[in-house]
């Protein structure tokens, strides 16, 4: 929109930064380091400040010495079957040792994830946040306000203000007292994805997404999305696709945050019918998560049961990540089925089905140990123990939804893209609502890191143009 004159306070700013979580407050604490003055606003209180990070698991996909930036740009491209923009994925991964490196150097706690998180193993998350993401929220906070980084919250973005030429030069934005236009020389979107918004995940996931469990935080509901689309922004990405998770059915409906059972590769899992639906131990859980978390929610009722027995439990193998939710337990399969509200012979036959399929083999939690099924469909490639150890264990599982695939095109340069390829004057973008890396399934760690990258390179450029906009010389 247009500058307008009608009486609304207005107030100058250099950079503004829209969002407090990983790429908000990267974008903000890099664009001070390159020396502009910046100014962080968010429509939740401060006490729910952070974003999706608050929920998320804290752990970061990055290159180490054995996995190189073309290893994970290779797995991405396999895990999205050629679809994740290429220019983007060389920038996640090019920039992220140098990334995490400054996130150390800022104060938080990163740690070997098998420190605090023996779920990760396997997987190619190197780095683990201690105390996960609250744990990361709550170390880089205080260091916007160390240096001199203003924070607004219950301050809601509600449009792009543009000048004559289509630049984008601040926002007008809600506050607890009324509206007031925020100029700024250059805006970073860091608003998150739509996933708390009921209405358009109804509109681009389908009918069914409406009762979806979210994970992460109420506030991310599309609005930044919106705005830029507004303008002439270009949309691109998955925008029926979300990131899911297996998680335990008992969660809340909203803010749910870590209620995941990552330990399902060791389980055998059934659905209401009791019958088995997916190869459970196809890989370790960082690269099948999230399209089990959606084969879940293709079952009846949308629930599944993560079942095992007592020699797993006697390991500490299987649990929730969310340590209230116990499993439930019987002394028979018969027993758990009626617990579980299953058909007890069904799953009586399902569980013998497997057991006679099972082949011998060492069992290696740390490895993809090859321990297989022979003969069952579908089968189970890896950690193939027989289910026969009473008691016998259930974790009632759902898929929920984390944060949403669609979102705005960027450049290499965090730039935001319009429906032209031209590049928005004044206009970055950082986090979830960038579109183009994940499609249908989703490499574990990703979005984290994607959000640490795009938020130090959106905050960088943001300076420089706002550096070049007060020197005249634009850019």
């Amino acid at each position: 929109m247009l500058l307008s004159t009608d009486a609304v306070t207005t107030e100058n700013h250099d950079v503004l930064v829209l969002g407090s979580g990983l790429a908000g407050m990267a974008a903000a604490l890099s664009a001070k380091e390159a020396g502009a003055s910046v100014t962080v606003i968010d429509k939740a209180p401060e006490t729910s400040r952070g974003g999706n990070t608050r929920f998320s698991g804290g752990a970061l996909r990055c290159p180490t010495a054995e996995t190189t930036p073309d290893m994970l740009i290779e797995e991405l491209d396999r895990i999205t079957k050629g679809r994740a923009n290429r220019a983007l994925a060389r920038v996640l991964y090019g920039r992220a040792e140098k990334d995490v490196q400054w996130l150390i150097g800022l104060g938080a706690p990163l740690v070997d994830p098998s420190v605090e998180r023996p779920d990760l193993r396997g997987g190619k998350m190197s780095y683990h946040v201690r105390g996960n993401g609250y744990g990361l929220v709550e170390s880089l906070y205080p260091r916007l306000a160390e240096r001199g980084v203003a924070c607004k919250f219950e301050t809601k973005a509600t449009d792009f203000l543009t000048d004559g030429n289509g630049r984008v030069c601040g926002v007008r934005a809600k506050t607890r007292t009324g509206y007031v236009n925020m100029l700024a020389r250059a805006v970073v979107m860091a608003t998150g994805g739509f996933q708390a918004n009921t209405e358009m995940r109804v509109r681009y996931l389908g009918r069914e997404a409406s009762s979806l469990i979210v994970r992460g935080s109420k506030y991310n509901t599309g609005d930044g999305i919106n705005m830029a689309m507004a303008i002439g922004g270009q949309s691109m990405g998955d925008w029926g696709g979300f990131h899911s998770a297996v998680m335990d059915a008992r969660s809340e409906p909203v803010e749910a945050g870590e209620t995941n059972i990552n330990s399902y590769p060791y389980t055998l899992m059934v659905n209401r019918d009791g019958d088995r639906f997916v190869d459970e131990g196809a890989d370790f859980f960082d690269v099948t998560y999230v399209k089990y978390g959606k084969a879940i929610l293709g079952q009846s009722g949308s629930i599944a049961y993560c079942l095992f027995d007592a020699k797993l439990a006697e390991r500490e193998l299987v649990y929730c990540l969310h340590r209230e939710f116990e499993p439930l337990h019987a002394s028979t399969i018969a027993r758990l089925a009626q617990n579980l509200g299953l058909p007890g012979d069904k799953l009586q036959a399902t569980v013998d089905a497997y057991n006679a399929a099972v082949q011998p083999g060492d069992f290696d939690p740390e490895t993809r140990d090859g321990k297989a099924t022979q003969g069952l469909q579908p089968p189970k490639s890896n950690w193939a123990l027989p289910l026969d150890t009473p008691p016998y264990f259930a974790f009632p599982v759902t898929g929920g939804i984390t944060f949403t695939l669609g979102g705005i095109k960027v450049d290499e340069r965090a730039r935001v893209i319009d429906t032209e390829d031209r590049a928005i004057a004044g206009l970055y973008a950082a986090g979830e609502l960038i579109g183009g890396l994940f499609y249908d399934n989703y490499p574990g760690g990703a979005s984290l890191l994607r959000s640490l990258v795009f938020g130090r390179l959106a905050g960088q450029e943001a300076a420089a143009q706002a550096q070049a906009q007060t020197t005249g010389a634009g850019r």
